[in-house]
């Protein structure tokens, strides 16, 4: 899930208990307009980084994309981008071309590197369009974010 907060809300966010967290995350699930990309986030990851999200790349703005910036908790994979760090993010994200990356996608190896959700087998065609509508929502959650001026919040799980 990715989800838009104000200054406040972020803030308490980071403040809280890890225990504390998962709830507030449902919370902001229920007040937000959340995109979600469903299983695709670890096969979208992969795709931009050829890694799996489990292992982000610190730094790389498409990794972030992905997983946030910062971790608020790794155990429930949760992160944020602050607003200012958005459009580095939205610039990456706006060079990639996607359309490539997909048709030079081997699945095969999304399935030996163990990506989630390990449906790497099926449909190639199928899971081209599944990563081509993730990317498309993962980009938009992410524009929006920055035309609004607001932070981006990330909950995998």
């Amino acid at each position: 899930m990715y989800v838009q907060v104000d200054e406040e809300t972020l803030d308490r966010l980071v403040e809280l208990d890890p225990d504390d967290l998962p709830d507030a995350l449902d919370e902001l699930e229920e007040r937000g307009e959340p995109t979600y990309l469903d299983k695709a986030w670890d096969g979208l990851h992969f795709l931009l980084t050829g890694v799996s999200a489990s292992s982000p790349r610190e730094g790389d703005p498409l990794s972030e994309a992905v997983v946030g910036v910062h971790v608020l908790d790794a155990d429930t994979y949760a992160g944020c981008t602050e607003a200012d760090e958005l459009p580095a993010v939205v610039a990456a994200l706006e060079a990639v071309d996607v359309a490539a990356l997909l048709a030079a996608a081997d699945f095969t190896a999304y399935d030996a590197a163990g990506i989630y959700p390990r449906t790497w087998t099926a449909d190639a065609d199928g899971l081209r369009a599944e990563l081509a509508e993730a990317f498309a929502l993962l980009h938009a959650a992410h524009r929006a974010a920055l035309a609004a001026g607001r932070h981006l919040v990330v909950s995998i799980l």
